[in-house]
């Protein structure tokens, strides 16, 4: 997953001091923490580890409003079009349900029933 997020958005992913990716997601894009100079006052930060498992926080002026600690992910699914930029954490241990972060064409923060798409389905 983390590979992922590298290749995907270009960025180089650094590890703090416990071994775990953290990133910030802003309106303007997606950023890993230890490469960013100046934090916002509202973001999300996610830390994902090798293991897969992920952190989220939401700030809002620089106070902590959600935070969900230490879920294992199945999958990640990119959502990157003219509409919409997100990011869906399906959970392992409840795959019908996931998390989103979003940040066009704002930031939000969505807990919710996960779908797959068929393609080839009638």
């Amino acid at each position: 997953m983390i590979c992922f997020l590298e290749n995907t958005f270009q960025i180089k992913l650094e590890k703090n001091d416990k071994g775990d990716y953290p990133i910030i997601v802003t309106d303007e894009g997606i950023y890993s923490e230890m490469s960013l100079k100046d934090k916002p006052s509202t973001y999300v930060k996610f830390i994902i580890n090798e293991y897969d498992e992920l952190t989220i926080d939401w700030y809002i002026e620089n106070e902590n409003r959600f935070s969900v600690k230490s879920l294992q992910v199945h999958q990640m699914i990119l959502i990157n079009d003219h509409d919409e930029n997100s990011i869906q954490f399906v959970l392992e241990r409840w795959q019908s349900r996931m998390f989103k972060i979003q940040w066009k064409p704002k930031l939000h923060i969505e807990f919710g029933l996960y779908y797959e798409v068929c393609d080839d389905c009638d």
